[in-house]
């Protein structure tokens, strides 16, 4: 249930920053400070992996054929270039 609730928000993270609602950085920072979320959604997405959120919310849509399991085309293009959030981003310095 935890995977299926997670996938969920990981996809509406991403959908939002496909359609320019906000950036990474303010999606995070809403979900750790705004919603007291032990990280933010788009990188517990690079630390599940994309890969197997997207698996998660195929497999749900598969199975119930509801929109709210379709998954975000950028997630699905960026599964396929084998992309990630911040993983492969410089360390920020202060």
């Amino acid at each position: 249930m935890l995977n299926r609730i997670l996938a969920m928000l990981i996809n509406e993270a991403v959908d939002a920053l496909a359609l320019n609602v906000a950036s990474k950085q303010d999606l995070e920072l809403a979900m750790t400070k705004g919603v007291n979320y032990p990280k933010g959604l788009l990188a517990w997405a690079d630390e599940l992996g994309l890969e197997n959120a997207l698996q998660t919310l195929d497999s749900l849509y598969n199975e119930y054929h509801e929109d709210r399991y379709r998954a975000s085309p950028l997630l699905r293009r960026m599964v396929k270039a084998s992309q990630s959030f911040f993983q492969h981003e410089p360390a920020a310095s202060h």
